[in-house]
Order: C-alpha cells, then sequence, then structure tokens
C-alpha cells in the first residue's frame, strides 16, 4: 500500500506540473478538481462542479482522512517526497499558528477577501514556483522544502489553509490509523511521522494533522500502526483539552484580525471608489471584471500565464501579485479568451472568444508630445497597424488620431511603439463595446 501511495503522489507531482508546462488539453480541466481553488470558485460564484468537487473531497476526508493531502495535492505530494528523508524524531504541532492562520482565512472570507489563500494555496504555491518569472515565488517554495526537510510536515498542519480546512472534517473520519493494545512501544512510528501525530505513550494517534502518508505502517517491526475502521470503536478519540482550548482561542484571534483586516480594506476601498475611474488601473486579464472582484478571487497561482499564448499575462510583485498584462511583452489577441476559460477560482468569468473581439479590458492614452510625427522627426505610423478596431488612424500628414471610445484595450498600440506615446490602463469594470451598462451583461 505505502508503494502504491508513492506511485501516486508521484503521478499528482508529473500531472500537476504538466497542467502548468506542458500542453495536454485533456489535463486542463484537473485545476478545477483542487480543493483550494474550488472553495474560492463555490464562494463566489456558486457553481455546480465547485460544489460537486468540495463535497466529493469532503467525503473523502470524511472517510479516509486527509487522502487529498498526499495523493491529491501537487505540492503536499511533493513535500510527502522531501518527508521521507527529513531528519528523523518527534515533530511537534502547533495548534496555536493552525487556528490562527484558520480564522484569519475565515474572518477575511467574510469581507470576500482572498490574501490567506493567494500567500499560502498550495495549489498557487506549486504552480506559481513554475511559471512565475520572479524569483521569490520558487525561493518561497525552497523555504517549504527545507522547513519539511528540518521539521516535516510542518506547512501541511501548521500553515495550509486547505490542509486546516480538511482537519476539521479529518477528526471524525470512519478510517484511519490506530495503535493497537499489543503495540511494542519501540517509538519508529513515532519517530518517522512526518507530521507529529503519533504519541506511544498515550497509544494516540491524531487524526486531524494525519496525512496518510503511511509511512508508519513500512517501519514496525511488530504489531503496531494499522489502518483500521474507526467508527465501531468503544472509546472514543479525544485531543487533550489544553490543544483544544488553544486553537480554538487562536481561531477567534485569527478570525477578529481577519475581519478587522477586512474591515478596513473594504473600508478604504469604499472611501477611494469614486476616485477609481480616474487612477490609473493595471490592466487585468479579461474577464476579471473589475479590480476590487478580481483580486477578492485570484490566488496568483499562474495558470492564467502560463497558458497565455503571447506570454503578455505575467504575475505581480514577488510573483504573490494577482497577474495583469504587461505590453512590453506583447498585446493580447482580440480573439483568444484562454485565460477566462481555464481560471480554476473563478477569478475570470468565462468570455466568448468570438465576442472577445468587442471586449474592452483598457484604454489607450496618446501623448503628442512624445510622438515621433508630432515632433516632426519623420513618419513612424507603427501604432495604428496593429489596432483591430481602427481606433487608431493616421492623418494625411501621417500623424497619428486616437478615438479612445473604439480601444479595447488590447495593447497592440504600446507593444510597438518606439517611444511610449502609445499608454494603455485599465478600466473600472471590463465591458463589450456594446454593452451601455458597462459589465452588468459579462
Amino acid at each position: 500500500m505505502w508503494g502504491l501511495r508513492l506511485l501516486l503522489s508521484a503521478l499528482t507531482v508529473v500531472l500537476g506540473a504538466t497542467v502548468f508546462l506542458g500542453s495536454a488539453k485533456f489535463l486542463e480541466t484537473l485545476p478545477m478538481c483542487q480543493a483550494g481553488p474550488s472553495v474560492l470558485r463555490l464562494i463566489f460564484s456558486s457553481g455546480l462542479s465547485a460544489l460537486a468537487v468540495v463535497i466529493t473531497i469532503a467525503l473523502l476526508t470524511l472517510f479516509f482522512g486527509r487522502l487529498f493531502c498526499s495523493f491529491m495535492c501537487p505540492l503536499g505530494s511533493s513535500l510527502s517526497f522531501i518527508a521521507l528523508f527529513s531528519k528523523k524524531g518527534k515533530k511537534k504541532i502547533y495548534p496555536i499558528i493552525g487556528g490562527f492562520i484558520l480564522g484569519l482565512f475565515i474572518g477575511a472570507m467574510v469581507f470576500g477577501l482572498a490574501f490567506v489563500f493567494r500567500l499560502l494555496d498550495p495549489y498557487s504555491l506549486f504552480g506559481r514556483a513554475l511559471t512565475a518569472p520572479l524569483w521569490f515565488g520558487v525561493i518561497f517554495l525552497v523555504v517549504i522544502f527545507i522547513v519539511t526537510f528540518f521539521f516535516g510536515r510542518l506547512f501541511c498542519t501548521s500553515f495550509c489553509p486547505v490542509g486546516l480546512l480538511l482537519s476539521r472534517i479529518a477528526k471524525i473520519s470512519a478510517f484511519g490509523i490506530t495503535i493497537p493494545d499489543e503495540c511494542v512501544h519501540c517509538g519508529k512510528c513515532e519517530n518517522v511521522c512526518p507530521t507529529g501525530c503519533i504519541d506511544q505513550k498515550k497509544n494516540e494517534v491524531k487524526r486531524a494533522y494525519c496525512v496518510m502518508c503511511l509511512d508508519c505502517l513500512t517501519v514496525c517491526p511488530r504489531t503496531g500502526p494499522t489502518f483500521s475502521f474507526l467508527w465501531k470503536r468503544s472509546e472514543k478519540e479525544k485531543a487533550p483539552d489544553l490543544e483544544r482550548r488553544n486553537f480554538l482561542r487562536a481561531l477567534s484571534a485569527g478570525a477578529a484580525v481577519g475581519l478587522a483586516g477586512g474591515g478596513l480594506f473594504k473600508a478604504i476601498s469604499k472611501k477611494r471608489s469614486k476616485e477609481e475611474s480616474e487612477k490609473e488601473l493595471l490592466v487585468r486579464p479579461p474577464g476579471a471584471v473589475s479590480e476590487s472582484s478580481f483580486l477578492a478571487k485570484c490566488t496568483a497561482c499562474g495558470l492564467c500565464v502560463s497558458k497565455c499564448p503571447q506570454k503578455v499575462l505575467t504575475l505581480g510583485p514577488g510573483g504573490f501579485g494577482a497577474s495583469r498584462l504587461d505590453f512590453k511583452r506583447g498585446s493580447c489577441l482580440p480573439d483568444c479568451a484562454l485565460c477566462s476559460s481555464i481560471c480554476p477560482t473563478g477569478a475570470l468569468r468565462k468570455i466568448d472568444p468570438e465576442r472577445k473581439k468587442t471586449f474592452v479590458i483598457g484604454k489607450a492614452k496618446f501623448n503628442a508630445k512624445l510622438c515621433i510625427a508630432f515632433q516632426g522627426e519623420g513618419a513612424c505610423g507603427k501604432c495604428a497597424a496593429p489596432c483591430p478596431t481602427t481606433a487608431i488612424t493616421l492623418r494625411a500628414n501621417g500623424t497619428p488620431k486616437l478615438e479612445a471610445e473604439k480601444c479595447l484595450g488590447c495593447g497592440g498600440c504600446q507593444h510597438v511603439c518606439p517611444t511610449g506615446a502609445m499608454h494603455v490602463t485599465g478600466v473600472p469594470i471590463q465591458h463589450y463595446l456594446d454593452d451601455l451598462n458597462q459589465g452588468v451583461s459579462l
């Protein structure tokens, strides 16, 4: 069984990497099956597919514990291999940290803020390290690997929001690892356990923290840990009162901080909403609709970045910022809406590729002082050629004329302009050219 677990874990890592780095079409639905993105998609979009995924993972956890963490999560599967070579010895569990992180996530989500997921979602961390051209995302993942080597799967038990959510269900799982009365208490299973969930002195396995790696089953020389049906057991597994109290206190504190921070952020956002149309907005991927809506759902997993055919999409600072368009790299194709169809969290609403030709994601601004033609330095006209809606035309004297109401914000003009005279900014609400309500019909 342990060998099969390693094989499935390796397959999960390979498939996960192929989703971001490969071009296999049949794998594009795999991100939709991940727990973190599905939770966000369910909260914000109420989709039936997201509900089906969340219920399936919840039921799987209810019956078999945290199988997801070692069999279905690409990052968790990667950490399971690192844990094989980690330093042996009893690992510590920190319920205070885990409770605070979970409370922070719950409190922030009340206000529709996904910043905890953006920072710690395992699927997003995995994808970010593979796709972000920025070094910080890779270093962050390397740090997690180093922590795993020295302290076991501490990330999975105390920092991962997905793992923390599943741990609440795993506490009452039907099947799990148990230590029989015949155990000789040699301590080998306790030393090899990467999460520290085995306490041989108390003959106890803390199901909430067990990630079902099955390492303990491979080292026992006699009658030790077994995989058993637990609901028939007469005695009930109870966590120490002090540990439970610490977790609940930390959960309350985290929720309070999340609520306070979320409320403050929303208040500031509302105060600045009147100025939003005047400030220079970043150009977000097609389907983002508005800045606030997009930031609430995007976990910066980097999937849209890796699949963009023009490579015009990039992640924000440090690889942890939400995706945006960088027109130094290229322009957004008028008939391409791939990013909106593969977003696993629902941060990008799906757009019909045919209607994408009239979809507005930004507006071009023209600075005549920087234009070669206006400065009498000869004809240029490069900006007019790539414009798909003829928003830019050339006058008889060769100077460009911009009709901003026709602009889609594709960035073709900015990409080819040698002096920066053409500059594209985002719009408060993405919409179709013929949509007078600007975004309502999206």
